[in-house]
């Protein structure tokens, strides 16, 4: 009976502590950026800045947690562990139905970046058919999609043209492109070296973004207390279908360019060039030639 009595009294302590600890639980935010923040340590130092920021702005508790690769950050996800994320764009076209796109996230004052393919070595993007580019690794088989269908608007094909390496972030591009690891490098236009030579850029792809990962989260609502965390000076929220369009641009490329058809320009005669026929004066046949005498005889 006194066992009965003490095992009660446990259960009845475990119903009044799970309330309080799922109270306590405190939301996640990840941070996976390695295109747009080159450094890793500064990556760290803005998830947690950010992260109470949004604290602040929500009222509750969260915790940060920053990523270096896109397989532990896409883990992150798929376990339940992040319940929003600040990600490159490209990163969250690849994320799918996973993420939903609250607010683009701009750097002094821009939400869009232009991308340059950049080498140390002389020519065109022509010349580097068959070379290694180096490239920062999203979800596999989605960053050659990237990289033909928004960086060269579907122009090239980068799987046939290039031979393609996967890093892990773009300081790891640098520093592959420097030690002669690869012939080139795709990396954000505002990252390239002052030595390094730009072969080609992009028209301005959508930057970083922030995005939810749980359903009922009620980041969406306190956006407009969200203040702006270093490097970034605002977050601005995505209207229409601004990032879903980027989506279908990523995934399907863009639509194929109809022919121009250039308007003939109209000929007009030169009339100082005509002559006027009332000018023209008759010309008579040579009568004395056509009054020539045969010399031959005809057959009597």
């Amino acid at each position: 009976m006194k066992t009965a009595r003490l095992m009660m009294l446990g259960l009845a302590l475990v119903c009044a502590w799970a309330p309080a600890a799922w109270a306590q639980k405190k939301t996640t935010l990840g941070v996976f950026l390695p295109t747009t923040l080159t450094d890793g340590q500064e990556r760290f130092d803005f998830a947690e800045k950010l992260a109470a920021e949004i604290g602040t702005a929500m009222g509750q508790p969260v915790a940060a947690k920053s990523f270096g690769r896109y397989e532990d950050f896409s883990k992150a996800i798929n376990d339940g562990t992040l319940d929003f994320a600040v990600v490159d764009a490209w990163a969250a076209v690849q994320l799918g139905a996973r993420a939903t796109p609250l607010a683009f996230a701009a750097l002094s004052g821009e939400t869009a970046q232009r991308w340059a393919v950049i080498s140390y070595g002389k020519g065109a993007v022509k010349d580097l058919a068959g070379k290694r580019l180096a490239l920062t690794k999203g979800a596999g088989p989605s960053d050659p999609k990237f990289v033909s269908n928004v960086v060269f608007a579907g122009d090239l094909d980068a799987r046939r043209h290039f031979k393609l390496v996967s890093v892990p972030n773009v300081e790891s591009a640098l520093k592959m492109l420097e030690a002669k690891g690869a012939e080139a490098a795709l990396v954000p236009l505002a990252h390239v070296p002052k030595d390094a030579r730009v072969l080609f850029r992009s028209t301005k792809v959508p930057g970083a973004l922030l995005v939810n990962l749980r359903a009922g989260s009620s980041l969406k609502e306190n956006l407009p207390k969200l203040s702006a965390v270093a490097p970034f000076s605002a977050f601005v929220q995505i209207q229409d279908r601004e990032f879903e369009d980027f989506r279908k641009l990523v995934q399907q490329g863009p639509p194929r360019r109809q022919p121009v058809i250039v308007e003939s320009p109209v000929l007009r005669a030169d009339t100082d060039a005509l002559i006027s026929s009332g000018d023209l004066n008759p010309v008579l046949p040579n009568f004395t030639t056509a009054m020539d005498v045969s010399d031959e005889q005809p057959d009597e």
